[in-house]
């Protein structure tokens, strides 16, 4: 079967593609946690995000929040990783298999980094609401 993309024309045959998919969960669970892994290592602002939102978590348990107001902290961070592991595939797809600079690719990037910034605003919006009182409740 032949593949055509923008760049050119790819030939993968059946059992090519059925290779690289995976045969269990736990084969998917293990290239997930992978792919975590990498993305860690290779990628400043999951580092930068972890402390951060260490941060909120420590101050949450300091400040006695209740499980209801630690369960949307950790949604809403949940969903800043996963829109930030999502951006990191988007873009080092745009690097690797279309690498010239064109407006097209700085749309699609900058589009996907806006999604996990949205993501963050929120969580942080929500952090505010919900520890500014209770921190206030302490002085």
């Amino acid at each position: 079967m032949k593949i055509t993309a923008m760049t050119g024309t790819f030939n993968r045959t059946r059992n090519e593609r059925a290779s690289m998919k995976n045969k269990n969960i736990f084969q998917s669970m293990r290239c997930a946690f992978q792919g975590m892994q990498t993305a860690w290592k290779e990628e400043r602002n999951f580092r930068e995000y972890t402390a951060i939102y260490s941060v909120f978590f420590f101050a949450g348990l300091m400040l006695g929040v209740s499980a209801s107001e630690f369960l949307i902290g950790f949604a809403l961070v949940c969903g800043v990783f996963a829109a930030e592991y999502l951006n990191t595939a988007i873009e080092r797809l745009l690097d690797t298999k279309f690498p010239e600079i064109s407006a097209d690719n700085k749309f699609i990037k900058d589009t996907a980094a806006a999604g996990v910034f949205i993501l963050s605003i929120a969580f942080f919006v929500s952090q505010a609401i919900i520890l500014i009182p209770k921190f206030l409740e302490m002085m």
